[in-house]
């Protein structure tokens, strides 16, 4: 008889609920994120518009729910996105020189095997991206 972890293999995807799909995907492919998939599926009347967004294994369903349908964001809600960086400077400058809305600068924290440094940004539903160099 098999058990509940034989059965569980790794990570499958995070489920982010947006407001505005398209520019969701247009916010995450411009940090490297690649399209894999596009749906509508129908929902009481009206078109739920699903994206999978990938990136190094990493795979990312973006969801805008058709109108009328429950948005669930009050209960579950993610706090943030981790993308792994190979610089935490340079990327923060060129966020900054981008014009995105950093919400927490770069911090140290005695994480993983030798630390992290780590800085946030709003997405455009108020999500938390969240840029990462282990140290």
């Amino acid at each position: 008889m098999s058990t509940l972890t034989d059965n569980i293999t790794g990570f499958q995807h995070l489920g982010l609920p947006v407001k505005d799909i398209d520019q969701s995907i247009s916010f995450y492919c411009g940090f490297g994120f690649s399209v894999s998939g596009r749906h509508e599926l129908e929902e009481h009347g009206g078109i739920t518009r699903v994206a999978f967004l990938d990136i190094n294994g990493f795979c990312l369903e973006l969801y805008q729910p058709a109108p009328g349908v429950a948005d669930d964001r009050t209960t579950g809600i993610i706090n943030h996105i981790a993308l792994d960086v190979k610089d935490i400077d340079t990327v923060y400058e060129e966020i900054n020189k981008a014009g995105f809305r950093v919400i927490e600068g770069i911090n140290t924290l005695p994480l993983q095997a030798n630390g992290i440094k780590f800085f946030m940004i709003s997405g455009p539903d108020g999500e938390r991206v969240e840029f990462n160099q282990k140290l």
